[in-house]
């Protein structure tokens, strides 16, 4: 029998480990150019560990679990994916970040209120849409960083990249080493 501590413990987990997994996978489907399937397929591991995480809390509350609840728990997990993968990368790729942004604040402010059965008002719900338009178009003058890619790696360059421009192959073995061929 698994403890009480130990079954918080494994439902917190599911929970954080499905978000993260959500936020690594959406932001990096917009920032790398090759992976697309194996984020997917990340991302919707981490959206079934959010889910289970959330009905075994719900079973352990004695909340009632129906479609409504399961689609705005799907929603919550998904929006604060987008958020945190958006803050994560945001240099990166500020315009499509800034999307990530607006979307998971907007939505997860709502869904947070649902999911907890939490009066929402208009005038908190303007300020935060308000909010998520400013993150849009601010990003949108950003240009991403050009000196690195998504994980601060020196991209390649004509420098250091192996060039051929006669029979010989001519090549650079370090950066600012003199072309040479062996």
């Amino acid at each position: 029998m698994i403890s009480t501590e130990n079954k918080k413990y494994i439902i917190y987990l599911l929970k954080y480990l499905g978000v993260a997994l959500i936020a690594g996978s959406v932001v990096h489907v917009g920032t790398l150019e090759n992976g697309t399937t194996r984020y997917i397929v990340l991302g919707i591991i981490g959206l079934l560990l959010m889910l289970i995480g959330n009905i075994l809390e719900a079973k352990q509350n004695s909340e009632q679990i129906n479609l409504k609840y399961l689609t705005v728990i799907t929603a919550l997990s998904l929006a604060t994916g987008f958020f945190s993968g958006g803050i994560q990368h945001y240099f990166d790729n500020p315009g499509y970040a800034g999307y990530l942004l607006s979307v998971g604040l907007f939505f997860s402010y709502i869904t947070f209120f649902m999911r907890d059965k939490i009066r929402l008002y208009f005038k908190y719900l303007l300020v935060v849409t308000i909010i998520s338009g400013v993150i849009i178009i601010g990003s949108s003058f950003i240009n991403p960083s050009v000196t690195a890619d998504h994980h601060d790696a020196i991209p390649p360059s004509t420098e250091n990249l192996e060039v051929s421009a006669s029979i010989t192959q001519t090549h650079v073995d370090l950066p600012n080493a003199p072309a040479h061929s062996h």
